[in-house]
C-alpha cells in the first residue's frame, strides 16, 4: 500500500505516522511518500535573493519538516521517499498523489473553530476536491480557549464599537 503524507512540521501532520506504524504492525506492507510543500516567494520579494539562496532555505525547511517523520519510519524500518515541491499546498499534494500514483492520503490536521476555517480553508478538504484518490483525515489537538472565546468576542465587540460608531 504506497500511502501519500504531507507534512509541514507541525505536530498534527505529524498524527499520519503513528498511523502507518500501526498498519505496518499489523502486517500491511506500507510504502510512505512523505511530501513537503512550500508556497512560492512572492516575485517581489524573490527578486533581491539569489535561486541558490532560495533553494538552500527551502532544502533547510523541508529537512526540518521531514526530519522527525523520516526517523520515526527508519526506526520501523517502513521504506519511505521524501519529496519537497513550490506551490499551493493543495494543489501540489493532488499533483503528487497522482503521478506517485498512491493508493491513499493520509493527512493530519488540527483542529480549529469555524470563524478560523471560514477565513482559512481547509487543506484537507481542497485536496479531496482535487483528487478520486481516498483521503484520511486525523484530527489532533485542540481548540485553544483564546481561538474559542476570546477572538470571536473581541471580534464581535470590534464589530459593535464599529456600528456604534456612526
Amino acid at each position: 500500500m504506497k500511502v501519500l503524507v504531507p507534512l509541514d512540521g507541525s505536530s498534527a501532520a505529524f498524527a499520519a505516522i503513528p498511523h502507518l506504524k500501526s498498519l505496518a504492525r499489523a502486517g500491511v506492507r506500507v510504502q510512505a511518500v512523505l511530501l513537503h510543500v512550500q508556497l512560492r516567494f512572492h516575485r517581489h520579494l524573490s527578486q533581491f535573493t539569489s535561486k541558490a539562496a532560495r533553494d538552500a532555505l527551502r532544502a533547510e525547511r523541508s529537512a526540518t519538516a521531514l526530519a522527525a517523520a523520516m526517523h520515526e519510519l527508519s526506526r520501523e524500518t517502513i521504506p519511505f521517499v521524501a519529496m519537497t515541491e513550490c506551490g499551493a499546498p493543495a494543489e501540489r499534494i493532488a499533483a503528487a498523489a497522482e503521478r506517485e500514483r498512491v493508493d491513499e492520503i493520509v493527512m493530519g490536521a488540527g483542529r480549529h473553530p469555524r470563524w478560523l476555517r471560514w477565513a482559512n480553508p481547509s487543506i484537507a478538504q481542497e485536496v479531496m476536491q482535487r483528487t478520486d484518490i481516498p483521503v484520511t483525515v486525523l484530527a489532533r489537538g485542540q481548540m485553544s480557549r483564546l481561538e474559542r472565546y476570546a477572538l470571536p468576542a473581541g471580534l464581535a465587540g470590534l464589530a459593535a464599537l464599529l456600528l456604534t460608531a456612526d
